[in-house]
């Protein structure tokens, strides 16, 4: 059986080697982009498209990320239900193991662990 592909933009040096090995431990393959313009030059000429596009709030707002995810699906020409997810970097504790659909295939997750962002991205992925 092929494992999921994900699509990572991690702007963070040092979150991205430790997610990346989560990731990679659930049973995903990942492409690593270090942000938008790095995930287009990974993917232009790619005849194949990954699962799911995971993105990691840095520094930017929820909705930029997801704008963000949406410019990507677009300009790769992913298919429309290619699952988005934008992990949320500062929240509110109400929010806290949350997993929010905003769109057709556009999520927002508030993590309280690990876990619950692996259950998410295996529950879209399959």
């Amino acid at each position: 059986m092929q494992k999921p592909e994900i699509l990572l933009v991690e702007m963070d040096d040092e979150t991205r080697p430790l997610l990346r090995q989560n990731l990679m431990i659930a049973g995903f393959e990942v492409i690593i982009s270090l942000d938008e313009a790095d995930a287009i030059a990974r993917m232009q000429n790619q005849t194949k498209y990954p699962d799911l596009i995971l993105l990691n709030q840095v520094g930017d707002s929820i909705e930029n990320f997801l704008k963000m995810g949406l410019r990507l699906r677009s300009q790769l020409a992913f298919p429309a239900q290619t699952p988005i997810v934008v992990i949320a970097d500062r929240f509110e504790e109400a929010l806290s193991g949350q997993n929010q659909q905003v769109g057709a295939n556009e999520y927002v997750t508030y993590p309280a662990d690990a876990q619950q962002l692996m259950d998410l991205l295996h529950q879209l992925c399959d």
